[in-house]
């Protein structure tokens, strides 16, 4: 059901992020048979296991098993998980110092491993605190709070890992949902990716006049003084593959651009995610290296190189010039979510020597105030509608590819935040086991005493702090994890939707902690009582 809901969303309310492909739900009888066989396995397996456990105790030892206190009795195995925690937190104390310092080389992966560590480490004091609680049970208990969290270390086993699951998951549905970009927050700056231009044309036929000359502007039916102030950065175009994110299928050659490098230096237009480091060359100046041979340097947008080539920095791609001669694309810095996504930009030098039939410019970039953009583009594209030029703004195309990243983070996300609440189901289930494993205790109390809301509330007391502890947890070391991005001005976080998701995972747990509470207390417990 949950996936034919995401091919309804796909193939309807998310069709742009497909390009419009068609897909459709196709489900194999032995896929599900295998499936089927191997849950079932699996199940099997924790029940012999389980099992195999049970029965090399002793008959006193399972009489007695419900006390559980014998879990922390091992003080050897305490100080294990005492000094993994210290080693954990130490280890991703370090990992962060080291990149705070400036020796990390990526601060992303740096602090989301620190971030995981923390996490780990987390559990590890979850097991700490258990141990110290269980260590006070000889202690007088005052209130029905200190009684339920006492309990919660006598299911030791199913206290951490209701703890780990719930942590774990909230790390991951906050680190995916981090991640989502807002491609218009800031898309005025030049380190956007806009790169700071407010217009973006393509024509079908190369225009060989420099736009940027008053003196062409006559033969083009230009002139207009609104166009004077008006720039626009001209790139050669050189057919291939489509390699943006656009393209489900992997890129093997794709579209090259020509440019005059200086025009982006000048403007220091788009932001570098990662650069070559030869002869003290950076940034577009790059696209000027002499890199001997058949070789030419070649920058790339982060998707285009990373996902659609499956390249990284330094690698290489082989083509074929105009004269049916090999020369080599070596990537030499990678653009940070760009307009230029699904090319590979080269030198104009580099581009006119190598394809010299593809004559004029069939790329525009324009750079114009934002409150003329509509009237510039109708006289763009009125003007030069015998080059067949199709003009759109920057925002737009830079949204379109960014809506399909977080289309994919969309799906992502609900897919974790449906695992954490089956997660808090599965928290209910274990309330439920435990409650009815106590109900002859919980009857005693009864007969002494405690009413049913007294008991209701120490039992959900007892779960509801596993439920706080790995939400808090996961939380923390999410946080820790995405330092980097919370930091960086061009990424806008939707706090919003994160704290909404957090807190219906909460609320979810909750519910079904007081619902299973009620289902085991429900009808006469008395009479668990008169069955011990």
């Amino acid at each position: 059901l949950y996936t034919k809901a995401i091919i309804y969303g796909l193939t309807n309310l998310w069709r742009d992020a497909i390009s419009g492909s068609t897909i459709v739900f196709s489900a194999n009888p032995s896929t599900l048979l295998i499936a089927g066989f191997t849950g079932i396995a699996v199940s099997m397996a924790v029940i012999w296991l389980s099992l195999r456990r049970k029965l090399q105790k002793s008959p006193q030892q399972l009489l007695d098993e419900n006390l559980q206190w014998q879990f922390f009795t091992s003080k050897t195995f305490s100080r294990i998980r005492l000094w993994f925690f210290v080693a954990a937190i130490a280890t991703a104390g370090a990992i962060v110092l080291l990149v705070a310092m400036g020796t990390g080389k990526s601060s992303t992966g740096a602090f989301f491993g620190a971030g995981a560590l923390l996490l780990v480490g987390s559990i590890a004091l979850v097991y700490g605190l258990l141990h110290i609680t269980a260590g006070i049970g000889k202690k007088t208990v005052s209130t029905v709070y200190g009684l339920g969290l006492r309990n919660s270390t006598r299911r030791s086993g199913r206290s951490l890992a209701v703890v780990a699951i719930l942590a774990s998951g909230v790390f991951l549905v906050i680190a995916v949902g981090a991640n989502r970009h807002d491609p218009l927050a800031h898309a005025e700056s030049r380190d956007s990716g806009t790169g700071g231009f407010v217009l973006f044309g393509e024509s079908s036929i190369g225009i060989l006049d420099d736009l940027n000359s008053v003196s062409r502007h006559k033969s083009l039916g230009l002139e207009n003084e609104e166009l004077k102030d008006v720039k626009i950065v001209q790139l050669h175009v050189n057919d291939g593959d489509d390699a943006s994110c656009f393209n489900l299928n992997r890129a093997q050659q794709p579209r090259i651009l020509g440019v005059e490098p200086k025009q982006f230096q000048q403007r220091k237009a788009f932001l570098f995610k990662k650069e070559i480091d030869v002869n003290g060359a950076t940034g577009w100046d790059l696209l000027n290296l002499n890199l001997g041979g058949d070789v030419v340097a070649a920058i790339g947008d982060e998707a285009t190189v990373r996902w659609a080539l499956g390249k990284s920095i330094g690698d290489e791609i082989g083509y074929t010039d105009d004269k049916g001669q090999s020369f080599r694309l070596r990537i030499v810095g990678m653009l940070k979510n760009s307009i230029l996504q699904g090319s590979l930009i080269i030198s104009e030098d580099a581009f006119i020597r190598r394809f010299p039939s593809e004559e004029g410019h069939r790329m525009f970039l324009v750079d114009t105030a934002m409150e003329k953009s509509k009237y510039i583009s109708g006289i763009l594209s009125d003007r030069l509608q015998d080059f067949g030029l199709e003009i759109t703004t920057t925002r737009e195309r830079l949204a379109a590819f960014s809506a399909v990243e977080n289309t994919y983070l969309s799906i992502f996300q609900l897919l974790g935040s449906l695992g954490l609440i089956l997660g808090s189901i599965g928290l209910g289930m274990v309330v439920l086991r435990n409650v009815l494993d106590r109900r002859g205790e919980l009857a005693m109390l009864r007969a002494v005493g405690f009413d049913k809301n007294a008991l209701k509330s120490m039992v959900f007391y007892e779960h509801a702090g596993l439920l706080l502890c790995g939400l808090i947890f996961g939380i923390i070391s999410a946080l820790v994890a995405l330092g980097p991005v919370l930091k960086s001005p061009s990424t806008e976080v939707p706090y919003i939707a994160l704290v909404l998701t957090i807190a219906a995972i909460a609320v979810s747990g909750l519910i079904w902690i007081r619902l299973a509470t009620s289902i085991a207390l429900s009808g006469d417990i008395l009479n668990a009582l008169r069955s011990e």
